[in-house]
């Protein structure tokens, strides 16, 4: 299925559409920081089948009684889907890609949650494939059946950017890969980009770095607040990070802690931990504490975009821009 959404005024379409064709005359090279395109969107794209549980849920709230039963069944084939987002008539032959992954502790949230088709929306219109996924959830409740959750998960995405690489007709440089989450899907980006989200996990991590893979090269990750089980997977890449989080978040610390204060999750160090220690690795870096209480900072309490969802899409917006720039 395909729409296609309007994402910006007249003048500003017009403003924006006059420095794209200056800058498609310096060698068709976008800025990627003016809104320049309508947006088309390809939905429910089926991009792996795979054994698990469930693979969405509702965007918010407490998962119900039922959520907490399905993992005591057998795992069953699911079929992922991911919805791609991309600039309308839009003729340059190599665009860049963002892939975005929603939160939910790996046992709710969708590709559909607002906060991601959004800044879905913002990206495709820059001149960008935005590309949000589904994801397999849901889990047993032990630290080992967290741990599969988390590292199917980080599977699914490796799987979403190998058939998103693989689609042509999409024209993505794979040279400019960007990957960006919130809470669980920061998780997933920083595990996309350096590895692994954690050796305290008790499923071994795979070898292989993605950002090291002749395939692809992930140019910058936005972790939002979103967490590493082991600083050490720092080590293993220099990839730029950006990041935001609250100072007073209750469910992913801050700093050091286990999630939602339960030891079954693991313990994990927040963006401010992963930034500190990427600045001392000397990894391009930069992080936006945020001092109202709250988790989900870009959506309220009943789902709608708050001013932080606009500061993040900004901050984004310029942080990857310079990274292609060689900033």
């Amino acid at each position: 299925m395909s729409r296609v959404y309007k994402v910006m005024s007249m003048a500003a379409f017009i403003a924006s559409a006059v420095m794209g064709v200056a800058a498609a005359s310096a060698g068709d090279a976008l800025p990627y920081t003016v809104p320049v395109y309508e947006v088309s969107v390809e939905a429910d794209v089926i991009y792996s089948v795979t054994d698990g549980y469930w693979t969405e849920g509702p965007d918010h709230g407490v998962p119900p009684a039922g959520y907490w039963m399905k993992p005591l069944g057998s795992r069953h084939p699911l079929g992922l889907k991911m919805d791609i987002y991309t600039p309308a008539d839009d003729r340059s032959k190599s665009r860049p890609l963002l892939l975005m992954m929603h939160g939910g502790a790996y046992l709710i949230g969708s590709k559909n949650e607002k906060g991601q088709t959004e800044w879905c929306k913002h990206f495709a219109s820059l001149g960008y494939v935005a590309v949000s996924i589904d994801y397999r959830l849901g889990f047993p409740l032990s630290r080992q059946g967290v741990a599969k959750a988390e590292e199917d998960a980080l599977d699914d995405a490796r799987s979403a950017l190998e058939f998103l690489l693989g689609r042509e007709d999409l024209r993505i440089d794979p040279q400019r890969v960007f990957a960006a989450g919130t809470s669980a899907g920061g998780a997933l980006a920083l595990g996309l980009a350096y590895g692994s989200i954690g050796a305290a996990s008790p499923v071994a991590p795979r070898a292989d770095s993605p950002s090291a893979s002749p395939t692809y090269h992930i140019r910058a990750i936005a972790n939002l607040w979103g967490y590493v089980h082991d600083l050490s997977v720092l080590e293993q890449a220099s990839v730029p990070i950006v990041s935001f989080q609250s100072e007073q978040d209750p469910i992913v610390p801050y700093t050091e802690g286990y999630p939602l204060k339960l030891k079954m999750a693991g313990k994990a160090f927040g963006t401010k931990a992963v930034h500190d220690r990427a600045s001392a690795l000397g990894i391009p870096c930069d992080h936006t504490p945020v001092s109202r209480k709250g988790h989900r900072l870009h959506l309220d309490e009943n789902g709608e975009l708050t001013p932080e969802y606009y500061a993040i899409r900004d901050r984004l917006t310029a942080f990857f821009a310079d990274r292609m720039a060689g900033k």
